[in-house]
């Protein structure tokens, strides 16, 4: 059996956001703008402003990262470097 790698001192910070992160969470499904790197919206229903997001499934290959529009308690603000992706996305 392989023995799985430390996360390179990070154990701490995982242990302290993971419990929050699993407490706080939403679940969205998006497709992205038809122009690749355009800042788009994801509405959640946290009541609280996100501390970040995972892409859980996605129909295409891209990069999915935070846009310039600062976060707020009712939506987060996303680019994707191709065009109309549908992606899952869970926003914690």
């Amino acid at each position: 059996m392989k023995k799985v790698q430390p996360l390179l001192g990070l154990e701490k910070q995982f242990q302290e956001i993971l419990p929050n992160a699993l407490d706080k969470r939403d679940r969205a499904t998006v497709t992205t703008p038809g122009t690749p790197d355009t800042e788009f919206a994801v509405p959640h229903g946290l009541g609280v402003i996100p501390s970040g997001f995972l892409v859980i499934d996605k129909d295409k290959a891209g990069d999915t990262y935070r846009g310039a529009t600062t976060w707020s308690t009712e939506q987060i603000y996303l680019k994707t470097d191709v065009a109309t992706v549908t992606l899952t996305l869970l926003v914690f």
